[in-house]
């Protein structure tokens, strides 16, 4: 099993384009250095999914803490910020 945890998941504007822009951090405590690991990040509306995105973060070596951060083309901060309710991080694959 892939032990991974994530740090800091936040939903921001982005201040160019007025998108949202998620960012966190994900730590590794596996013991195992990744070349690279694949985050995959829903936000939801309610119950109903609104984006669902796949950040890839590098260099994931055993004992290292890194940030990610991903904008989110087509969703306005201002329109549907408010109305978020929830999201969720988890490992989808690392190799």
């Amino acid at each position: 099993m892939i032990n991974l945890e994530y740090y800091n998941l936040k939903i921001e504007r982005s201040k160019e384009s007025g998108e949202i822009i998620i960012k966190g951090e994900v730590a590794n405590k596996s013991g195992r250095n990744y070349t690279t690991v694949a985050v995959r990040i829903i936000v939801f509306v309610k119950n109903i999914a609104i984006a669902n995105v796949v950040i890839l973060v590098n260099g994931l070596y055993s004992g290292v803490t890194k940030a990610f951060e991903k904008n989110i083309e087509d969703l306005r901060y201002d329109s549907i910020a408010k109305d978020i309710t929830r999201y969720e991080a988890y490992t989808e694959s690392a190799y």
